[in-house]
């Protein structure tokens, strides 16, 4: 072993080491990365930001050999893994939200943030000072990890649907192609239409070639002059390919309209047509980047090539490794513990009754994680008498511990458009909710949670005229004897508001149908079965 450690380090293996132990790291860090990978899973609009972790590491590694694999590395990169270990237990074990204004939410620390600290605690680390001041761009291009906030989806992926909807329209019109008054859309018959999505408004493709025009820019180290309109161009050419792209799928569906087989295969044309459109954008920008490069008023100098470094003393190195694996180690150990240990309440699933009040239960379903956790068993309730009026589903978390519903959205990327809070009257007593809207472009749809325990139900945000702090402490079981009940979460959703309604009139008509559905339910009552851990 003294041998081992005496014996130096050539630069080839030190930087394998330092990868290696980048990927063991990341077990600090758990929460946030598991988080990050939900979020490229379930939104497609955030799915881009998968690749932006390799696009990184290859960029540092770029940086690295051009500094001659130098591993210099300073300890001041340790402290800062474990300080964003210790930022991120503290966040998962004390959930913190600030929200401003109604409209802009934000959970502290933010994960794009954590994922730049992480990135800048690695490089520091094993290669040092140098290192870090020639891989300042992969660094910070870590935040890139969630590509857009939901709040630019709102504001602008949302208006851009209605956009396309429009071109669309307007292209359909202009062939003689009648169509149905929706505005979201475009029914060629009875049967037989598209529906303009968000994911159809050309942002993604926008998205992806916005941050291929980034890494570009800086690996042919464009001016900025020449920088910043080659990234606004690219997006443009993502816009106006995708504008073309609804265009031509016009024009299939009308080509479609007296054959049945092209009917059925419109989805598949719609691939086809898209992937051939963004490889001809492609095409178009790469031209345009290399034409550009061959000016040399348009580019930056290129760095002297250092010479390799010599081979690497192999304690201190080994050091650090070590040291990023024992941080893993303690911060990974909790979190496989609190996943696989965790106690899991085998009470079995309680039927929900059918009828509350006026509404009648129409179906039944449970929201399941992969090892078949039960999330929430869901009913969906209508009110047979008012058929205008929307639907209410009621969750309850029988086996899951305290949550706040806000952050389960933020690990998706939903913000709200609005949130607040509320106290109704249910047979079962006061209850206070928080409420929270979200629009999809499909549809506008309220939510309210809470929380049961010891015989009451009871909301955890703090609000005031501009600023709300949603507080959330996960409950954990205690010895044997010192818990005898377990707090139960409740979830309701009152779905069907119109998309395109301003959210100050929407609002109010949600929550009057969820508080006339309250009014007729005993939500304590309902959680009973579920009480006794």
């Amino acid at each position: 072993m003294l041998k081992l450690l005496t014996h130096p380090l050539k630069p080839r293996a030190a930087v394998a080491l330092a990868c290696v132990a980048a990927v063991v790291g990341l077990l600090s860090i758990s929460s946030v990365a598991l988080q990050l990978v939900g979020i490229w899973r379930t939104d497609d609009l955030k799915s881009m930001g998968l690749v932006v972790p390799f696009v990184c590491a290859a960029l540092i590694l770029r940086a690295w050999r051009q500094i001659g694999w130098r591993a210099d590395g300073s300890w001041w990169g340790f402290v800062l893994l474990a300080g964003s270990a210790a930022l991120v237990y503290l966040r998962d074990q004390t959930l913190l939200i600030v929200t401003v204004n109604k409209d802009w939410l934000l959970q502290i620390p933010p994960l794009p943030l954590v994922a730049v600290v992480y990135a800048a605690g690695i490089v520091l680390l094993f290669g040092g000072k140098q290192l870090l001041k020639a891989a300042w761009f992969p660094v910070l291009l870590m935040w890139a990890v969630i590509p857009v906030p939901q709040t630019f989806s709102r504001r602008v992926d949302l208006p851009l649907q209605h956009a396309s909807a429009i071109v669309a329209r307007a292209f359909a019109h202009a062939l003689g192609q009648p169509l149905t008054q929706d505005r979201l859309r475009l029914m060629f018959t009875p049967q037989f239409g598209m529906f303009i999505a968000p994911g159809c408004n050309g942002i993604r493709g926008a998205i992806t070639l916005g941050l291929a025009a980034i890494v570009v820019g800086y690996i042919y180290r464009f001016r900025w002059y020449v920088f910043a309109p080659v990234i606004a161009g690219a997006v443009l050419l993502g816009y106006l390919f995708n504008f073309l792209r609804l265009c031509l799928l016009v024009i299939y569906y009308k080509l479609a309209l007296p054959y049945p087989w092209m009917q059925h295969h419109a989805k598949v044309a719609d691939y086809l047509i898209g992937g051939c459109l963004f490889l001809c954008a492609l095409a178009i920008f790469f031209w345009t980047a290399n034409k550009l490069r061959r000016e040399p008023d348009d580019v930056q100098s290129l760095p002297a090539q250092q010479p390799s470094a010599g081979n690497v003393s192999a304690g201190p190195y080994l050091a650090r490794v070590g040291a990023v694996v024992t941080l893993a180690a303690i911060f990974g150990a909790e979190a496989m513990h609190s996943y696989y240990v965790a106690p899991r309440p085998a009470n079995p699933i309680a039927a929900l009754p059918q009828q509350i009040g006026n509404y009648t239960l129409t179906r039944t379903w449970n929201d399941t994680l992969i090892d078949g956790i039960v999330v929430y068993t869901w009913g969906e309730y209508a009110n047979p008498a008012d058929s205008s009026a929307p639907h209410v589903s009621l969750g309850i978390s029988p086996q899951m511990g305290v949550h706040d519903v806000e952050v389960c959205h933020i690990a998706r990327g939903d913000d709200p458009t609005w949130h607040g809070q509320m106290q109704t009257t249910t047979i079962g007593g006061a209850v206070d909710l928080t409420l929270a809207t979200y629009n999809d472009g499909r549809s506008q749809k309220l939510e309210a949670s809470t929380v049961c325990d010891a015989g009451a139900c009871r909301q955890y945000s703090e609000s005031g005229s501009h600023v709300t702090l949603v507080y959330a402490h996960p409950h954990r079981t205690l010895p044997l004897g010192a818990d005898t009940t377990r707090p139960v979460p409740i979830l309701l959703k009152v779905d069907g508001g119109d998309p395109t309604e301003a959210v100050s009139s929407a609002e109010p008509k949600l929550a009057a149908a969820l508080q006339q559905f309250l009014a007729g339910a005993n939500l304590v009552q309902l959680t009973t079965p579920y009480s006794r851990p």
